[in-house]
């Protein structure tokens, strides 16, 4: 408030005296105030100049006579020729998306990686502990079998390796029924745990196509005879050697599986699979089976073709095949192993309660070798 009074009192002293020409004294107003009494300062007359050049009648100002240069564009320069126009003999260059197409004539769309199984599914920590086990447990380089050995893999006289230690606690029935067959029983304790055979049953010494210069199949079977509830389930495919006894075929390096629970495939994948055939069901026989081929590249012996197969009651079907090497998710860990390469087992796994018949052999249902 002080301030507000101190100018205006310095307003009212100037007033006092406005006929000093110059700015003597800090109570005299600025000379900008005294200049507006001078003649030369006076304003002009008339409008500003803004407003005289407003007159539309100015001939420096006024537009060119007639329509603006768009309108002459129907002269004779801009007209579309007579006639027709050209024959075209090319297609249409869209597709006419009215027309339905017969979506029954193409090829199923393929398989997507999950990340969880919708039934039943293994903790992290469990995953984490079987990839250290694997990083310190190498699988072991193929090594030739004796002729008597490869003659027994070949019939299908193979024996079944129970799991370890823990995991076979809760393992009711575990006993070979034949030479050929063996029957497995678990109770509902029963942990995540994996039989394998003692032998392969593909010698990558003896059996790559690259060298005997023809296809090897290798094929074995189960036929289910319980599942108690949905938290028990079998698995079966084929694993290198060593394999952590604690995780499922098809779940880590050199291994493929078929999970009966929610008949998802899994090629070393530990996450959730990818959708392939219906849930195992109760006194039902379904194999797994792997082929071996050469594939040719360019009219030259190129690289061993591996694919897998499902059977269903002794019965096969092209939708339950898949090349191992198709292109797949980037976080699955490769093909390593499965190629040819090296020797694979047998491997069936199990979890709760289940009981059901391992089948090798000339005791199989499917006779498609």
């Amino acid at each position: 408030m002080g301030l507000f009074k101190s100018l205006k009192g310095k307003v009212d002293v100037g007033t006092d005296n406005p006929s000093h020409d110059q700015y003597t004294s800090p109570s005299d107003p600025p000379p900008s105030h005294r200049r507006r009494e001078k003649e030369e300062y006076t304003n002009p007359t008339g409008p500003p100049p803004s407003h005289r050049n407003q007159n539309k009648h100015d001939d420096g100002f006024a537009p060119p006579p007639g329509p603006p240069p768009t309108h002459h564009r129907q002269d004779d320069d801009f007209l579309p020729p007579p006639g027709p126009p050209p024959k075209n003999d090319n297609p249409p260059p869209y597709h006419d998306w009215t027309v339905i197409p017969d979506t029954s004539l193409l090829p199923p769309p393929p398989a997507l990686p999950q990340d969880y199984s919708p039934t039943n599914n293994a903790s992290y920590d469990s995953a984490e502990r079987a990839h250290e086990w694997c990083a310190r447990n190498p699988v072991y380089t193929p090594s030739p079998p004796s002729h008597e050995i490869h003659l027994l893999a070949n019939a299908g006289h193979i024996t079944l390796e129970s799991p370890p230690g823990p995991l076979k606690k809760s393992i009711s029935t575990f006993r070979q029924t034949s030479p050929t067959t063996w029957l497995i029983a678990t109770s509902k304790h029963q942990p995540d745990a994996i039989f394998l055979s003692s032998i392969p049953m593909y010698f990558a010494c003896v059996d790559s196509p690259l060298l005997t210069e023809r296809p090897k199949t290798i094929y074995f079977e189960i036929h289910v005879r319980r599942i108690q509830n949905d938290t028990s389930g079998i698995a079966i495919g084929y694993a290198a050697k060593p394999y952590p006894p604690w995780r499922l075929p098809g779940w880590h390096r050199a291994s493929i599986g078929v999970h009966g629970d929610d008949g998802r495939r899994f090629v070393n994948d530990p996450w959730g699979g990818q959708e392939f055939v219906s849930a195992f069901r109760e006194n039902e026989s379904v194999g797994v089976g792997m082929k071996f081929e050469v594939e040719e590249v360019g009219g030259a012996r190129g690289k061993v073709k591996t694919s897998a197969f499902v059977t269903r009651e002794g019965r096969s079907d092209e939708r339950w095949s898949w090349d191992i090497d198709e292109e797949r998710d980037e976080r699955v860990e490769g093909v390593d192993g499965l190629m040819g390469e090296g020797d694979l087992y047998p491997a069936i796994g199990v979890f709760g309660a289940v009981e059901f018949e391992v089948k090798f052999g000339d005791s199989v249902s499917w006779r498609g070798r």
